[in-house]
């Protein structure tokens, strides 16, 4: 692929191996931005006409290479959608899949390679992983391509920092903020480590940060990508440092990471596990108070219980459910492997498990591969007997009582704890700092 002198305009060269499907296309909307596509045959290139939104290249089902152009900058002023693509200032913002024309089906185990080359000035950030040695080289496995992780062009600052098990690039978009690019790249780089001490390692060994402008005192984020991942990360210009110590958003896109991409429907047990984390993390690094932790959940978990009508966890896809819900399933995991095992086993154990099988939002699964890998972890089928009781049905749970033989208590806004409860130790255990986890201990 080479990018044009100004990064507006991509041309890009592909080969597709024997068996591919003969229908080629890109993400829904970017279609009217790519064009000249040409297939080569013996007598030369051939122009290729689009039928709609698609290609149709037979050529493609004995092997074929292509070429054509896309209009990135053309697209990213019309759509400005980060999904699909977006401008801010002078960098161009746009997942691969957006604009990587490719045959809607390809043989298993394809392999995407991508070789850039870039302008003077033009630089690329994408979370795919490097491929070998060569500079500006990347791969994954073509079948992950329509959920490939965001990429950026144009006059990026880049940073890589080393994190437990691999690197984190980070890209930032140049503009006027009130932090320096030390600042937010030292906020980042502790996030991240946090996120991997509780994981026992970071979950992937590259990834990509890419931070863009926002609006004001603003910090909001999205995780998209298989085949590797990128943390799309807004941050206003005005955002202080008081402002990153109290920021909870970037931990939280960094745990998904951690947990692989599930089907729509059980997307509640992805962001579930994010909400339900994120405070605990930070507890564990010392960056939130325990009190802090258990007030929101207190506060927090009620909003994810079945309300009338509802069917269940995988059937109920409503904010509540799916965040506060999801983190609900969770919680109640953690508390039951820690009372059943003395808190000799954890959440933190089935979680690093599903991790070293493989189970990062880079890879595909399904929940129930997941939750197999957890329980072998600890040896007790805690997730898959939960899942079985909430996922189909509302399974309602009286949290004032789990509460109580916690030794959480409520007066008024203010959070007690009381260790004389009966489980007061999975309490502490939740939150300790540098809680570690079995195999740690033994």
């Amino acid at each position: 692929m080479q990018v044009s002198a100004d990064g507006s305009v991509l041309r890009i060269d592909a080969r597709f191996p024997s068996g591919s499907s003969t229908e080629l296309s890109v993400e829904s909307g970017t279609e009217p931005f790519l064009g000249e596509v040409s297939v080569a045959r013996r007598t030369g290139w051939a122009a290729v006409v689009p039928r709609e939104t698609s290609w149709f290249i037979d050529d493609c089902a004995a092997g074929c290479q292509i070429r054509y152009r896309f209009e990135l900058a053309a697209a990213a002023s019309k759509l400005q959608n980060a999904d699909a693509a977006a401008r801010y200032g002078d960098v161009l913002e746009s997942p691969l899949g957006a604009w990587l024309l490719r045959p809607l089906s390809v043989p298993d185990g394809t392999l995407l390679r991508l070789r850039v080359q870039l302008p003077s000035g033009i630089r690329f950030a994408t979370g795919l992983p490097k491929a070998g040695q060569e500079p500006s080289s990347y791969q994954m496995p073509a079948r992950h391509l329509a959920y490939a992780p965001y990429a950026a062009f144009g006059p990026l600052r880049m940073q890589s920092v080393a994190v437990q098990g691999g690197t984190l690039q980070i890209a930032l978009v140049p503009v006027e903020r009130q932090l320096s690019v030390d600042e937010i790249v030292r906020w980042i780089s502790a996030s991240a480590a946090a996120v991997g001490e509780y994981f026992g390692r970071f979950p992937l060994p590259d990834s990509l940060v890419l931070v863009v402008p926002s609006r004001g005192a603003r910090i909001h984020g999205r995780v998209f990508g298989r085949g590797g991942a990128t943390v799309l990360l807004w941050v206003g210009p005005e955002v202080s440092q008081v402002d990153l110590d109290k920021d909870w958003v970037l931990v939280h896109e960094l745990t998904h990471l951690g947990f692989p991409s599930v089907a729509r429907r059980h997307h509640w047990a992805e962001e579930g596990l994010a909400t339900y984390l994120e405070p605990i993390i930070r507890a564990r690094t010392r960056a939130l108070p325990a009190k802090a932790v258990w007030t929101e959940l207190v506060q927090g978990l009620p909003k994810g219980l079945p309300q009338p009508g509802d069917q269940g966890l995988d059937h109920t896809p409503t904010w509540g459910r799916t965040y506060w819900g999801g983190a609900l399933f969770w919680f109640l995991a953690d508390v039951e492997i820690r009372e059943r095992t003395g808190n000799q086993f954890s959440l933190q154990d089935a979680l690093r498990r599903i991790l070293a099988e493989g189970g990062t939002v880079a890879e595909g699964w399904s929940l129930d591969r997941a939750l197999s890998a957890g329980d072998r972890a600890i040896a007790l089928p805690v997730l898959k007997r939960l899942y079985e009781r909430m996922r189909a049905s509302p399974a309602p749970v009286d949290l004032d009582a789990l509460f109580e033989r916690l030794g959480v208590r409520t007066i008024g806004t203010q959070i007690s704890f009381d260790d004389r409860a009966p489980i007061a130790s999975v309490r502490r255990g939740i939150t300790a700092p540098g809680a570690e986890s079995s195999s740690q201990k033994q």
